[in-house]
C-alpha cells in the first residue's frame, strides 16, 4: 500500500468532515518507525492526539476505510433522522 494511497483516503475523511488542512480537529497520518497512526491535531501549535494505534500499512489501510464507512452510514443514518422528522 502507498503511503500517498493512505494520505488520499485521510483527505477523504477531512472532505467529509468539512476540515481544512492544518486546521483544528482534521485528521492527519503520522508515519514513524516504520507504521502509521491517524491522529487528530488539537490546538494552534501542531498538538495531536492518537485516533489509532500505530499500523503497518494495509492494516491502515483497512483501518481507513473502516472509519470512513463508518461516517458515511452515520450519514445515512442521520439523513433518513431528518427525512422523518421533516415528514
Amino acid at each position: 500500500m502507498a503511503k500517498n494511497a493512505l494520505l488520499d483516503k485521510v483527505d477523504l475523511i477531512n472532505e467529509l468532515c468539512g476540515y481544512k488542512p492544518r486546521e483544528i480537529k482534521s485528521y492527519r497520518l503520522d508515519m514513524a518507525y516504520g507504521g502509521y497512526r491517524l491522529t487528530q491535531l488539537v490546538n494552534e501549535v501542531g498538538g495531536e492526539t492518537d485516533i489509532s494505534p500505530r499500523l503497518k500499512a494495509s492494516e491502515m489501510r483497512e483501518y481507513l476505510d473502516g472509519f470512513i464507512e463508518g461516517f458515511m452510514a452515520r450519514g445515512e443514518s442521520r439523513r433518513m433522522e431528518i427525512r422523518k422528522a421533516i415528514s
